[in-house]
């Protein structure tokens, strides 16, 4: 894949790709050269690196070997930004793009290799002007291009909340399925306002800090107009995610109540149970008692003396009311019955 270039300020020709070799190294003063990336790309790109004069730490960060602070450092700044896009399904996607401004130069490497061509047009977001064009400027045309999807992608994701705020009111079933595009769509607007935390910290330092070294001041106004809108998608996003938030706390108090609710059905169940339970315990109890004294008068025994006694068939049956009447008592003393 080749290595996209183009040389972007007064009189350049920003539909064509820069004709500057970069052997011959930096862009001439008052422009300033994109060079557009892939990781594919990175191999190829250590002799125009050294041509570039790029210190170990920035190939570093362009190469992902760290991560470094979206704030301005010395004479360059190295700011990670998402490419968002939104698919056929309605679902958001957010592509990493690492970006390097140093004095006259601005890299872009587009994390996945197998990702489309960004259509990213720095001089659209350029206004027409004569003067001298610095880097920092240039980073501020791309990333208002880059946020030129960020509105469209935010009416997707507050249409998604709503639809999905529907659904959990009509749905009845709350299942698995549900639940997994629900707090899919969390983890989506965690993204989206992730994804606007270290450009948000990067225009804030820009505008509030204006001196410095002369390659990272801006010749142009265009920071604070860039700062109103991140701010303003940002805060946005932070609405969105409350409002998802709140969605998800009516699920969980659905799911709750539905379980709470299927507990109580299964207690209620579980009672009735023991109460039957009770009841045959006890009358089982009641009956054993008088067919324990009978059997044992139905015993072939020889000596048996209660078998010549007068009284000893009513005081057998008086022994197994008596017997039967207590337990029953008991029993139902203690609302077994």
């Amino acid at each position: 894949m080749s290595i996209t270039q183009q040389l972007l300020g007064p009189g350049c020709d920003s539909s064509a790709s820069a004709s500057l070799k970069l052997a011959e190294g930096r862009p001439p003063a008052g422009t300033v050269l994109w060079v557009d990336l892939t990781n594919e790309d990175l191999p190829q790109f250590d002799a125009t690196a050294q041509a570039l004069e790029l210190r170990e730490e920035e190939l570093s960060f362009l190469t992902g070997s760290h991560v470094a602070m979206s704030t301005p450092a010395k004479d360059s700044i190295t700011t990670v930004a998402h490419c968002v896009t939104i698919n056929g399904e309605g679902q958001l996607t957010f592509d990493e793009l690492r970006l390097l401004t140093t004095q006259g130069l601005l890299i872009s490497v587009r994390v996945r290799d197998k990702s489309p061509e960004h259509p990213l047009d720095i001089a659209e977001a350029l206004p027409i002007s004569d003067r001298e064009l610095s880097s920092v400027d240039a980073l501020a045309g791309l990333l208002s291009a880059l946020l030129s999807n960020y509105p469209l992608a935010a009416d997707t994701l507050e249409s998604a909340i709503e639809e999905m705020e529907d659904l959990l009111v009509l749905q009845t079933d709350l299942d698995s399925l549900l639940a997994h595009r629900l707090y899919q769509l969390l983890q989506t607007a965690h993204r989206f306002e992730w994804a606007l935390r270290p450009l948000e910290s990067l225009a804030s330092e820009i505008v509030g800090t204006p001196g410095g070294p002369a390659s990272l001041v801006p010749a142009l106004p265009l920071w604070p107009d860039l700062a109103r809108r991140i701010k303003r998608l940002r805060y946005r996003a932070e609405l969105l995610r409350s409002h998802l938030q709140n969605t998800v706390t009516l699920y969980s108090t659905m799911l709750t109540l539905e379980q709470n609710d299927a507990t109580r059905r299964i207690a209620d169940a579980s009672y009735a149970q023991g109460e039957q339970s009770k009841k045959i315990s006890a009358w089982a109890a009641i009956i054993f008692a008088p067919t324990v004294i009978a059997s044992m008068y139905g015993m072939n025994f020889r000596h048996m003396p209660e078998l010549e006694w007068i009284a000893g068939y009513p005081l057998a049956v008086a022994l197994m009311l008596i017997v039967s009447l207590t337990l029953w008592l008991i029993f139902r003393a203690r609302r077994w019955l």
